[in-house]
């Protein structure tokens, strides 16, 4: 498998030690090389590419937030655009046409749409859906926190509500977010992140009760149903766990997700089709706080925000990570997604 190229989004100032968005690469035998400073950048936090242009998208998270667009193309990166978002935006998705940029803003639990041009950039204002609700967590859940974004295969747009255990449907209709329906998850589960599998359910990674959600789509995605749970580590977990990202692997096989207190990542076995999910082995994550993950074929990569390293693992015939090489130093690594 040929090498490529990766854009790695990070904390800055006083969150963190990055200076803004890099580069790194990895070579053919899964090591990864660089970082190189590509644009200097505000807690870029989390970072999303355009399906058809060279165009990159970062969030600004901070209190007054913002995404911001930069030309990617040659590899470099130079700003071409930008937008107020909400308190604290942390997730970014763009719609499969490249029409709009779906942000999520943790802070003020809002989640607003971007509509773009057929260049990528943006075009106009955000439209903005506000959040409402709450949960029986009352230090992370005392109102609404917008936290992730993904497209369901009908163009339904799903957004996870850490704050009041809700997933949100939204489809768009000349540029406006519309609500198709929400689905109240398991009091107290804090919903993170979520990745829709190709048979069809979605899976969701609970941040606050360490577990893994199921749910089976009713009327077009716009209403969902808890069908499976299952924990979110194979051995069970003492203190704080704070789970982080999930992704699929292995054309669906298996699915990985990251859990921060612990410093571990789990791969799971996906059952039934994608109706249920298995925690087969736990895997130290080659740092510290482990935020996002991402698939990259038989390799998987590792963002350790508190010990300044990217870990890469290759994935075995059973979909266990095992550590390859050494870490890569990158000051605040948060995400990491390809060029």
């Amino acid at each position: 498998m040929s090498g490529r190229a990766f854009w790695v989004g990070t904390y800055t100032g006083e969150a963190g030690n990055g200076a803004g968005i890099y580069r790194v690469t990895r070579r053919d035998d899964g090591v990864l090389e660089g970082p190189e400073l590509a644009a200097e950048a505000v807690s870029p936090s989390y970072l999303a590419v355009h399906p058809g242009r060279d165009v990159l998208y970062a969030v600004r998270e901070e209190d007054a937030g913002g995404v911001v667009a930069f030309d990617a193309s040659g590899g470099r990166l130079r700003e071409i655009g930008a937008r107020t978002a909400g308190a604290l935006p942390c997730h970014l998705s763009v719609t499969p046409g490249g029409g709009s940029l779906i942000v999520a803003d943790y802070g003020s639990g809002t989640v607003r749409a971007v509509a773009l041009g057929p260049d990528g950039r943006f075009v106009g204002e955000p439209d903005v859906a506000e959040g409402h609700g709450s949960g029986p967590v009352t230090d992370r859940q005392e109102g609404p926190h917008a936290h992730a974004s993904v497209n369901a295969p009908d163009g339904t747009i799903l957004t996870t509500d850490l704050g009041a255990d809700l997933i949100r449907s939204f489809r768009i209709e000349d540029g406006v977010l519309r609500l198709a329906g929400e689905t109240a998850l398991p009091a107290g589960s804090g919903p993170r992140h979520l990745v829709v599998h190709p048979g069809g359910h979605v899976h969701v990674v609970a941040e606050l009760s360490a577990s893994m959600l199921v749910l089976r789509p009713l009327d077009g995605y716009a209403r969902l149903e808890v069908v499976a749970e299952s924990p979110a580590t194979a051995e069970p977990v003492d203190g704080q766990a704070l789970c982080a990202a999930i992704k699929l692997g292995d054309g669906g096989r298996y699915v990985y997700t990251s859990t921060r207190g612990t410093a571990v990542v789990t791969a799971h076995r996906v059952l039934d089709g994608g109706a249920a999910l298995q925690p087969v082995a736990d895997v130290p994550s080659g740092g510290a706080w482990p935020r996002d993950l991402h698939v990259d074929g038989p390799w998987m990569h590792v963002a350790n925000e508190h010990s300044d390293t990217i870990a890469t693992f290759r994935l075995g015939a059973d979909g266990v990570p095992e550590p390859a090489g050494t870490p890569l130093p990158v000051p605040s690594p948060v995400c990491v997604i390809p060029v």
